[in-house]
């Protein structure tokens, strides 16, 4: 890998951590909830759905992307904070996995994600709701650094399935 390559894997790593630390959840029965006697009420179950990513790229990007006989890369990541006793089963980002892939779309284009893209199974090593997240990047096969910008998405399954997730791309400012 060249230094270009890892750094960007840095930037997206520090992204997720980043992310992760804002979407935790407080854990329950801290010293504040000691004395009181209010009900617990069972958090809803874990909500899984098949989600659309639609992939656009401005005039420029495009024509880079096609100059450079380049792609797009999607790749999905699906997790959530691990429940009680679960932390042996998290990744370096303290998530626990729940599936992932990695799409190549020739440019502009539309990813369509079924609901057994997650490991069902691991559900129940998840509290909360699962997460999704997607990185688009250029393909990289031809170019030594990435050829576009595009944002980074990260949300509840649940929403992605509802709303569709919608990552436009520009080109990435020169070095």
């Amino acid at each position: 890998m060249n230094n270009v390559t890892i750094r960007h894997l840095f930037l997206v790593s520090a992204c997720i951590a980043f992310a992760t630390g804002c979407a935790r959840r407080e854990p329950e029965g801290t010293e504040a909830d000691a004395g009181t006697s209010t009900p617990q009420v069972e958090a809803p179950a874990p909500e899984v759905a098949a989600v659309r990513i639609d992939v656009s790229l401005t005039p420029a990007a495009e024509q880079r992307l096609a100059a450079a006989g380049e792609g797009v890369r999607v790749q999905v990541t699906y997790a959530g904070d691990p429940a009680p006793g679960q932390e042996s089963n998290v990744n370096e980002l303290g998530l626990v996995e729940l599936g992932g892939s990695v799409h190549a779309l020739p440019g502009a284009g539309t990813v369509s994600l079924p609901v057994e893209a997650v490991d069902a199974s691991k559900l129940g090593l998840i509290v909360g709701q699962p997460q999704l997240m997607v990185n688009a990047t250029s393909g990289s096969a031809a170019a030594p650094t990435g050829l576009l910008a595009c944002p980074f998405y990260w949300d509840t399954l649940s929403k992605a399935g509802d709303e569709g997730v919608r990552i436009a791309c520009d080109i990435a400012p020169a070095e």
